[in-house]
């Protein structure tokens, strides 16, 4: 009897941790989107300014559906790259709690003409 409820408990335990992983999975993937999704609408502008809105601004409970209250928060910045003249850098973070903190960086080198 005993080795019977130790087995359902381990399989019970394994499953939780599961479910858990695919979660985290899930919340990354939609992340990416989010990060990739600003990037994509600030290399349309016409002028890059340079702007921090990290980690104070920016999107606050977005999430991958328009108009739902989500669980991500994105923030930019756009600054010179240390790498040329007419390089703008742009870094797009999404962070979220699911079963803890977590944040994505996902960074791009935009050229600009003065």
């Amino acid at each position: 009897m005993s080795l019977v409820v130790v087995a359902v408990m381990g399989h019970s335990l394994g499953s939780v941790n599961v479910i858990q992983r695919q979660t985290v999975s899930g919340n990354s993937t939609v992340a990416i989107h989010l990060a990739q999704d600003k990037i994509e609408e600030l290399q349309v502008r016409r002028s890059l300014a340079d702007i921090d809105v990290c980690p104070t601004g920016g999107d606050r409970g977005i999430s991958a559906k328009s108009g739902v209250v989500g669980i991500f928060d994105r923030c930019w910045r756009i600054a010179l790259s240390p790498l040329g003249t007419n390089l703008k850098q742009i870094d797009v973070t999404v962070s979220w709690r699911d079963y803890e903190a977590r944040e994505i960086t996902l960074s791009t080198l935009l050229f600009v003409e003065n």
